[in-house]
């Protein structure tokens, strides 16, 4: 190889680092500018409206005979009202939410009972899966990884009685939408896993209009969320 090969060699191998240096840099640069906390607001402003909304949701989970239909009042960041209104035998069951206090008033007993957020709504769907959507404010989070495509973010409830207690969640970094996420026990193992997919404007703002929830082992149990 003569010498203004070496050379030509050269420039191409210094334009090409320089190049995914630049990259590098300007990816850096981007994600050092928004804190984890900062990175889950935001995908909480994608999920839902931060302030007073109403949604009609359904449920279809497997090994139920027909879906779950449900109409989801709230007010605030932390006042929840939800009545079923399918299937037949479930009608007129309301749920109130007020903090992370949960009460069901069940027609058949005549009287209110306390639920909990984490308690089995129907299938693998739980309360707080449709009463208590957003993150922000509940969960510390800290930054696991990053890609060019998204952030992981670990969360970690900071009050108890909150639907879940850890998570582990993937947020595009372009749009602030959340991809997947992994429900986690305190001790870090994967009990549900969760898909946002069907993206729709709703309310000024392209959302998820469907949450698909998996059981972690038995993989053909799962449920979905339209609203």
């Amino acid at each position: 190889m003569n010498t203004e090969s070496i050379r030509s060699l050269l420039r191409c191998v210094i334009s090409t680092c320089a190049l995914c240096l630049s990259a590098v840099t300007s990816q850096s640069a981007f994600s050092a500018g928004l804190s984890p906390d900062e990175i889950v607001r935001r995908a909480d402003d994608v999920r839902c409206p931060a302030q007073s909304y109403f949604m009609e949701v359904e449920v279809v989970s497997t090994g139920q005979d027909e879906p779950v239909r449900l109409e989801v009042f709230t007010k605030g960041r932390e006042k929840t009202r939800v009545n079923t209104i399918a299937p037949a035998r479930d009608k007129g069951r309301k749920m109130v939410m007020v903090g992370e206090d949960m009460w069901a008033y069940v027609p058949n007993l005549k009287r209110s009972v306390r639920v909990a957020l984490n308690q089995k709504l129907t299938g693998q769907a739980a309360n707080g899966d449709v009463s208590r959507m957003r993150w922000w404010g509940d969960y510390s989070a800290k930054q696991e990884s990053e890609d060019g495509k998204s952030w992981t973010l670990l969360l970690t409830a900071t009050k108890k009685g909150l639907t879940y207690d850890k998570l582990r969640v993937w947020i595009e970094k372009k749009s602030f939408r959340p991809i997947r996420a992994e429900h986690l026990s305190l001790g870090g193992m994967i009990l549900k896993k969760t898909q946002f997919g069907n993206y729709k404007e709703i309310s000024g703002t392209v959302r998820p209009t469907e949450i698909f929830i998996q059981d972690a082992k038995k993989q053909e149990d799962s449920s979905v969320i339209r609203i």
